[in-house]
């Protein structure tokens, strides 16, 4: 979950002439889309502590944005001699702290520190990326979404789960979070020009969840009573305001998101392929929520090369000069071709291991009993 602005090649730092003992002081600018994403997040954050029972406490979200924070801030300390606010680091934290959960942790318990080790993983693993994923220099992966994929697939329930698709009957406290969310979406989204991308994912996807509920899919989750099926599956998927949280504020990182029209038209929609595909063979809600994430992360591994396939002159002729593609930078095909690096690397094996992994999470008994309320020891599930 990260809106970045992208940065000027060889422009020194500038912090307006503010300083701190000779060291040239970075603040966020007025204007800057992460902090109207930050003001979002941070809105629905309070709103699921005070109304919509949260099961995440603010210590966890503290220390999930302390620790990007001050690892952000050393690491452009390192580079750039000078005190940049985190901004793209603290949304990091935040969207971290917004979808994962440690199992055991109750709704109220606002200052434990139960699972805490969970979130400072996936909080790390998701900004260290952004620096050593970078295959040709371009960051590859959304921080946040790297990271609770890996902690989800990797930690696994039952000690983790993110935070559930459904957040309650359609209640003030829902309602607001919904307003709050479609609000941001015009606030945060117009700017950096991704409204097509999120049509694009959100009517194919919803098309074919469709599809998957008309066939008999369902998935078993532990706040509903018996398998979801039907016209719930369709809806607690589709309008989830998690699903919602994922295209309008994860998918539209413009670092990572295709720099063309085209190729985020075709982001989105093979994006939204991948997910139904996944989720058809989850029989959790967890699985479902684990499917959703990972199809984002497989799809980022791809996006030099659906920009190259975009891109690429066709044999008709030159492009006019009002088609959606123009000027979008073309990556050299020597850089993914022919050239094996750590990063190159990184990406093929996320690309592979990903999709394995998500598949396994399909046979997993353990699992499903969990969502089913089902333990060995005859207690009720933790989460």
């Amino acid at each position: 979950m990260s809106l970045t602005r992208p940065a000027i090649p060889g422009a020194a730092p500038s912090g307006g002439g503010l300083s701190w003992r000779g060291i040239p002081v970075v603040l966020p600018r007025r204007g800057d889309p992460r902090l109207r994403l930050s003001a979002v997040i941070i809105s629905l954050q309070v709103l699921g502590q005070a109304g919509l029972n949260f099961k995440v406490s603010v210590a966890q979200i503290l220390i999930s944005v302390a620790v990007c924070g001050l690892v952000e801030i050393g690491i452009t300390y390192r580079r750039q001699q000078a005190l940049v606010w985190p901004a793209s680091a603290i949304l990091t934290g935040n969207g971290v702290a917004f979808i994962l959960r440690a199992a055991g942790t109750r709704h109220g318990q606002w200052w434990t520190l139960h699972g805490v080790g969970f979130f400072i993983l996936a909080a790390l693993i998701g900004l260290l990326s952004k620096y050593l994923i970078k295959p040709g220099g371009r960051q590859v992966y959304n921080p946040s979404n790297l990271g609770l994929v890996a902690c989800l697939l990797v930690v696994s329930s039952p000690d983790v789960f993110p935070q559930y698709l459904w957040w309650g009957p359609l209640n003030p406290p829902v309602i607001t979070a919904l307003a709050i969310i479609l609000l941001g979406v015009v606030w945060v989204l117009r700017p950096v020009g991704m409204l097509p991308m999120t049509a694009a994912f959100l009517v194919p996807f919803g098309a074919m969840i469709g599809g998957l509920a008309a066939t008999g899919h369902c998935f078993a989750a532990i706040w509903h009573t018996g398998p979801v099926c039907g016209l719930a599956y369709w809806h607690d998927i589709t309008l989830s305001p998690e699903l919602l949280i994922f295209v309008f504020y994860m998918m539209s990182d413009p670092k990572t998101a295709p720099r063309s029209a085209r190729s985020r038209l075709a982001y989105a929609g093979i994006t939204a392929l991948i997910a139904a595909g996944l989720i058809a063979f989850q029989p959790t809600e967890y699985g479902v929520k684990v499917a959703l994430l990972a199809a984002l992360t497989i799809v980022c591994s791809l996006v030099p090369a659906l920009e190259r396939a975009c891109d690429r002159p066709q044999a008709r002729g030159p492009r006019s000069m009002d088609e959606p593609c123009r000027g979008a930078p073309r990556q050299p095909a020597s850089e993914w071709r022919h050239r094996v690096t750590p990063s190159t690397v990184a990406v093929a094996l996320i690309l592979v291991t990903v999709p394995l992994a998500v598949s396994r999470l399909a046979g997993d008994q353990q699992l499903l009993n969990l969502e089913r309320g089902i333990t060995t020891s005859g207690t009720p599930p933790s989460q």
